[in-house]
């Protein structure tokens, strides 16, 4: 693991962290026994498919950052066309082998930076546990809020400051600790320096998203589930799991959940009155019979 910390680094374009000088690195997909996870964050992306206002039109959904497509297809049904995409083929390969011949599937590598489909295509995005490793992260919400539809939704989940670890591990010159740091979230110039992902606030992710069009219509957040550490023998975070009921019930008490909530989630709809440019209908078309092909 420290080997390819070090090569995705290494590798990695020099680009905007929030001023962090580090670059962040790729981070590791749900594992497919995470069903505790998995359904917090496909129930709060579903909570929110009724807002969507995008009309009649056909319904399209994107997941960024995809990985094994494990939470996408907990979200997939109902929608006409699903698109996953990510920049790992190795787990795309695994989303394309678990979806096996769901025609209205398209699973593609391709990056959250440059999203190649036309503009105000989809009319639901979400993005779970990705924003945190994205080099450019301008450039991601952009494209994203790019390909969104007027009344559309972004769904967002990522790692808030308010935890008290850092789950990702961090750098210090040459030496990379994979491992969790207590306290370092709330140390943030320190933070930015060394951490190898990103955490943000929710004032953070609203200026991200709010001022480029998009409406926040609700933040939630999610508690630890321990079910990657569970899968791991001797793991000492294994034996914190039967506090889990516990940590759920604190998701609905206002200060506690940021306190024990490993991710914000985030729920967007994008204006209607945003005009689609010119031509970009008949692109919408072709692209519309490429996905039934």
């Amino acid at each position: 693991m420290a080997e390819r910390s070090e090569r995705l680094l290494k590798n990695a374009p020099k680009t905007s962290f929030l001023d962090n000088s580090n670059t962040p690195v790729l981070g590791g997909t749900a594992p497919r026994h995470a069903w505790g996870t998995a359904k917090k964050l496909a129930s709060f992306a579903l909570h929110w498919v009724d807002s969507i206002q995008s009309g009649s039109a056909r319904q399209r959904y994107l997941d960024i950052g995809c990985g094994n497509g494990f939470i996408t297809e907990l979200v997939a049904p109902g929608f006409d066309d699903v698109v996953g995409i990510d920049v790992e083929n190795t787990r795309l390969e695994d989303f394309r082998e678990h979806a096996g011949s769901k025609s209205n599937f398209q699973i593609l590598l391709m990056s959250a930076a440059r999203i190649e489909f036309p503009a105000e295509f989809f009319s639901l995005i979400t993005s779970f546990e990705v924003l945190e490793h994205v080099p450019d992260l301008d450039a991601s919400a952009r494209e994203m809020i790019r390909v969104c539809r007027p009344g559309g939704m972004i769904v967002i989940s990522v790692p808030q400051v308010w935890f008290p670890f850092e789950n990702h591990g961090a750098r210090i010159g040459k030496w990379i600790y994979n491992g969790k740091v207590p306290i370092l979230p709330y140390i943030r110039p320190l933070h930015r320096k060394c951490s190898l992902a990103r955490v943000f606030s929710s004032a953070e992710m609203d200026r991200i998203f709010v001022p480029k069009g998009m409406e926040l219509l609700g933040t939630s957040y999610a508690t630890p589930q321990f079910e990657r550490a569970a899968a791991k023998t001797g793991s000492w975070e294994g034996r914190l799991a039967p506090l889990k009921p516990l940590l759920n019930r604190c998701e609905g008490i206002p200060v506690l959940r940021a306190l024990t909530g490993v991710s914000m989630l985030k729920a967007y709809r994008k204006a209607l009155q945003q005009l689609v440019p010119t031509g970009s209908h008949d692109l919408h078309h072709q692209i519309d019979r490429n996905l039934r092909r």
